[in-house]
């Protein structure tokens, strides 16, 4: 939990640590109180002190196609000076339109109004525009290339009055999955962008058991590879052993069922497999539009005494997994508190899955080792809720996509995740660092907190990855990144929210004495990205546990009204 200054919403810090000032403020990143480390990747002992990524009104570079057109929408409160700028040096014969809310209104009914605007030539930029209109709402700049050749270009959208500038309709990385069968045998194979240079996924699939069992038939733990039944509801499962494969009726129509703090399905052991299930699940009521605690427990001091809290995997949901080299994929989750949880994982692989309108997380994982994460979506997972000592909150809450406390070499690839409080969430509070993870291609929109929240950890990679609007509802994501206490490094992103990167980053940084620093790759031209190291345990090194003694105190989360959180271990 790292809400502070930026909103009169919670913050969390150590009680011992003394509060941020200005003073003690720098370009890049803080201090450590004890000489904090900043550790470097990839690029030996060279270390690039600046910002990763411009503000969220200036693009980043995108290529566009000869004969094509690229439109970008920004919305504007009426208020000051509009500035826009294309950025292409030695492009010529582009055009540059911009049009107000009532002609993009115009737009969307199929007519074909003048432009407010047309971009011009200055000396910083190949086409310029700049107006005060006083009309506030969405406006559009439409981009069109007519040469017979491709251009590679910057759109710089800027004004007090300017917030969240998005392009609209860009294409996003996939990561297609295919079954492919080979001497009598089915593997499933995942091709990653070519602009990841990873190399393909390729599991083998486990045989499907010819006959399915039925509700009555299924024995109170599974040891042997099962598939469920057309159309029949099951109640909770719980597999122990190796290489035990579960399957979903091809149709989809079977359902596995979970009430309150318990989870449907609980899987121990190594080589499992589970695959094409559905499950659907209810929260308990007490935690329903609640906040939610990622630990085992936390304690809210209030004026009314001291209320506990207990979390993490308690809250139940679709799925817990304790395994090793094991494979989820394409399961659906309703309802509930979290989609899949994972607890001290390694080499699993959580794939194709829909953990989407959950109360707490769509992906929860304690302790994740050298696991992928790849293709799963992770739809609204947020709610408003009211503190145990009375303060209420419309979003948020500690509800996020996916989220992983404590992990390392990890690599989360071409995810989406919508409308959710967190969408990607890595807190390294309490000392619990996650490590050299690998963030590519995925893609965040609408996300009412953070997009991409990584504090007190080291050597993370963001890379390739979105953050935006989400166009169905307008809805704009708030920060695209949150990193106090981090160390990252950043790679050709796309940073559109309503707080710019430069203020997250600044924001980030401020809000801790821990050193806080991005390293950007972009500087270097084209960088290979290099996947995440081996890894055989949790990370054991953090950029916090330097400044906690070995009985150190407890995170203290401080309400606006002065009350505090106690979160205990």
């Amino acid at each position: 939990m790292t809400k502070d200054r930026r909103t009169n919403e919670p913050m969390s810090q150590c009680a011992n640590e003394p509060k941020a000032t200005n003073e003690r403020m720098t370009k890049i990143g803080r201090r450590s109180a004890v000489g904090g480390r900043i550790f470097a990747w990839g690029l030996s002992a060279l270390i690039v002190l600046f910002l990763a990524a411009s503000a969220s009104a200036q693009g980043a570079m995108v290529n566009l196609a000869g004969g094509a057109k690229v439109e970008y929408r920004f919305d504007y409160n009426g208020s000051g000076l509009i500035r826009i700028g294309f950025k292409s040096p030695g492009a010529t014969n582009v055009v540059m339109s911009v049009y107000s809310p009532a002609q993009v209104a115009q737009l969307q009914r199929g007519e074909q109004p003048a432009p407010m605007g047309r971009g011009s030539p200055t000396r910083d930029y190949e086409l310029y525009w700049q107006g005060s209109p006083r009309e506030g709402g969405t406006y559009r700049v439409i981009i069109e290339n007519r040469n017979n050749y491709a251009i590679k270009f910057q759109l710089d959208v800027l004004g007090e009055g300017v917030t969240s500038v998005a392009q609209i309709g860009f294409a996003l990385l996939q990561s297609p999955t295919n079954v492919i069968s080979e001497g009598g045998r089915s593997f499933l194979v995942i091709d990653f962008p070519k602009a990841l240079g990873l190399e393909p996924l390729r599991l083998q699939i486990p045989p499907k058991p010819e006959m399915c069992t039925r509700p009555n038939q299924m024995p109170p733990v599974i040891t042997q590879s099962v598939k469920l039944c057309h159309g029949e509801v099951y109640p909770p499962l719980k597999i122990v052993g190796n290489n035990i494969a579960l399957f979903g009726d091809e149709l989809r129509t079977a359902v596995v069922t979970s009430n309150g703090r318990q989870f449907a399905i609980t899987a121990e052991g190594s080589n499992l497999w589970i695959d094409g299930v559905v499950i659907q699940a209810r929260a308990d009521p007490q935690d329903v539009n609640a906040w939610l605690c990622l630990y085992d427990e936390c304690q809210f001091q209030t004026s009314r005494g001291v209320v506990t809290l207990r979390g993490g995997t308690r809250y139940g949901g679709g799925m817990l997994l304790r395994a090793t080299n094991s494979t989820v994929r394409n399961v659906t989750v309703r309802g509930g508190s979290i989609g899949i949880a994972t607890v001290d994982g390694r080499n699993n692989y959580i794939l194709d899955n829909e953990l989407n309108g959950l109360n707490a997380w769509g992906s929860f994982n304690v302790s994740s080792v050298a696991s992928y994460f790849v293709n799963n979506q992770l739809h609204r997972n947020n709610h408003g809720c009211t503190t145990p000592d009375g303060r209420r909150f419309l979003s948020g809450c500690e509800t996020a996509g996916w989220v992983c406390i404590g992990c390392a070499g990890n690599h989360i690839i071409s995810n989406k995740c919508e409308l959710s409080g967190n969408c990607f969430y890595m807190s390294g509070e309490r000392g619990l660092a996650s490590n050299e993870n690998r963030f590519l291609a995925n893609y965040c929109a609408g996300a009412s907190d953070n997009c991409f929240e990584i504090t007190f950890s080291l050597n993370n990679l963001l890379a390739n990855n979105v953050a935006t609007i989400e166009p169905k509802t307008n809805t704009p994501c708030k920060y695209p990144f949150w990193i106090g206490g981090s160390t990252v490094f950043f790679q050709n992103n796309r940073w559109e929210c309503q707080i710019s990167a430069d203020d997250a980053f600044n924001q980030s940084r401020d809000s801790t004495v821990v050193g806080t620093m991005i390293t950007n790759l972009d500087a270097f031209g084209k960088v290979p990205i290099v996947p995440a190291p081996q890894v055989t345990s949790v990370p054991t090194v953090s950029p916090i546990t330097g400044r906690m003694s070995a009985t150190r105190a407890p995170l203290m989360l401080r309400f606006p009204r002065g009350d505090v959180v106690e979160l205990t271990e």
